[in-house]
């Protein structure tokens, strides 16, 4: 009688792990899905503040942000991580040489932009 429900025991806290290990497999699954998902919004916003940085940007700041300006333009490249709010400001507000594109630009180009020279910056050594 004790061995039977010894086995019962054994074999219900068998039951569930199998049901804790499907749900923590599923659960692995759904974060696996969400990081490729939001990988690929990442590289669409990326591609997108490209377009908008060669329409908009790269006449003054230069191409692929190769500022060849020799100084008279800022050099993007400068920008830090922490420096998210000066950029958007200089960007909307205009600052020194370069012009305000508030009206112009959407604020969610203007993030794609950032986006764009954040994924730049960040990769180079």
């Amino acid at each position: 009688m004790a061995h039977s429900r010894t086995r019962k025991f054994f074999s219900q806290a068998a039951a569930r792990r199998g049901a804790s290990g499907r749900v923590v497999g599923i659960a692995a699954l759904l974060v696996l899905c969400t990081a490729a998902a939001l990988a690929q919004d990442k590289r669409a916003e990326i591609e997108a503040g490209i377009a908008i940085y060669d329409d908009y940007c790269s006449r003054c700041h230069g191409e692929g942000l190769r500022n060849t300006s020799g100084g008279v333009t800022f050099d993007l490249r400068r920008l830090r991580p922490n420096e998210h709010e000066r950029f958007v400001s200089s960007v909307l507000n205009g600052k020194n040489q370069m012009p305000p594109w508030r009206g112009v630009l959407a604020p969610e180009q203007v993030e794609q932009v950032w986006a764009y020279i954040r994924a730049t910056v960040d990769q180079q050594p």
